[in-house]
């Protein structure tokens, strides 16, 4: 699945615009790709349309970085409140696991806390 058609997917998910979906997306791939080690990162990257695949080999763990709850790192990074956060989450979650293997999606699943999937 290519990027577009993946940010299509969010936004069908999520009722948000092209724009919104396409940032609920990058966010969560940063999001994820920064608390993995290389070899997870490289994993996750190569099953990723070329401009995430970009994005997730672009970030590198620092002690701010991967220190806070996902959920919490995800509002601040997208300026927005608990609820909507959740949705952004959610929406691109249920795109990412159409595009990765199931393999992946089981190890990405570990890094998310447990009441963001249910």
């Amino acid at each position: 699945m290519g990027y577009k058609e993946l940010i299509k997917k969010v936004q069908l998910y999520s009722g948000f615009s092209d724009e919104e979906s396409k940032d609920s997306l990058d966010c969560l791939i940063e999001t994820l790709a920064v608390r993995m080690n290389d070899n997870e990162r490289f994993g996750f990257a190569k099953q990723l349309p070329e401009q995430l695949k970009n994005m997730a080999l672009a970030v590198y763990p620092s002690e701010e970085n991967t220190g806070k709850d996902i959920l919490v790192q995800f509002m601040e990074f997208q300026n927005v409140k608990e609820k909507r956060a959740r949705k952004e989450i959610i929406s691109a979650w249920k795109a990412l696991n159409e595009t990765v293997s199931k393999g992946e999606i089981d190890h990405i699943k570990r890094l998310l806390p447990r009441r963001l999937l249910t």
